[in-house]
């Protein structure tokens, strides 16, 4: 099975938006995949038009969930939004080498792949989150501070990386909101590959209207716009991901 966290110490880097198109993309090739909500903010379930009754809150405290099969061969955890803050409440008091999240989402059969949408704080979910994972995804846009949070996020995994028998591996840099027509945005991608090399994807998410309008009509880019540049894009992007995962 595949772990992967989608993480970013920064917002607005269309982090969510990447999880909930690499959950479908791979779907549409025939994998079986769960998407994890883990943010307070539930925008992965809001872009399936879901705000469900148990989440991720309710696994961990409860032992309990809702699993939505939302398309052919794609299923949701919520992440229970506003409930979320009693599981850091909740992992704050556990053993600091006891990781909760790992064994209630080790409880999942079936499924071949699990994208966990992770929120951009650094918080005790995440902790557990890059407990259990085995890959990660940073999504970067092209924007400085994206570029100052990518160094963060790397930071935090080699300091998970720390307390494990195994690494995790980055499954890589993604640029996002990449616009053709600014120097900022060549710049920024030229650093990017310049700092991490081959670790940085060879697609990028330029920016795309329609992937705003796809969320608004609660659809992934496949469904809303099959041909737009969003929808080439993304599936370049996890068809490279994909033969990094070695798929």
């Amino acid at each position: 099975m595949y772990k992967i966290a989608v993480t970013a110490s920064k917002g607005g880097t269309g982090k969510t938006t990447t999880a909930i198109n690499f959950a479908h993309a791979a779907a549409l090739m025939d994998i079986k995949v769960l998407l994890v909500d883990c943010d307070s903010q539930g925008s992965a379930s809001l872009a399936f038009d879901l705000n469900s009754v148990q989440g991720l809150s309710d696994l961990l405290l409860a032992g309990q969930v809702d699993i939505y099969n939302i398309r052919p061969n794609l299923y949701l955890v919520g992440s229970g939004r506003s409930d979320i803050y009693m599981v850091e409440r909740y992992l704050a008091q556990q053993n600091e080498y006891e990781y909760p999240l790992a064994r209630a989402l080790g409880r999942f059969t079936g499924i071949e792949m699990i994208i966990l949408d992770c929120s951009p704080s650094i918080n005790i979910i995440n902790s557990n989150i890059l407990s259990y994972v085995d890959s990660v995804l940073i999504p970067v846009s092209m924007d400085y501070f994206a570029l100052e949070g990518a160094a963060l996020t790397l930071k935090i995994i080699k300091d998970a990386n720390a307390n494990r028998d195994n690494d995790i591996n980055l499954l890589g840099i993604l640029p996002t909101f990449f616009d053709v027509r600014t120097r900022i945005s060549k710049k920024i991608l030229e650093d990017l590959k310049e700092k991490y090399s081959d670790k940085v994807f060879d697609t990028a998410i330029r920016v795309n209207t329609q992937i705003k309008e796809s969320q608004m009509n609660r659809k992934t880019i496949f469904e809303y716009a099959p041909y737009s540049h969003g929808a080439y894009d993304y599936y370049r992007f996890v068809k490279e991901a994909l033969d990094r995962l070695g798929r």
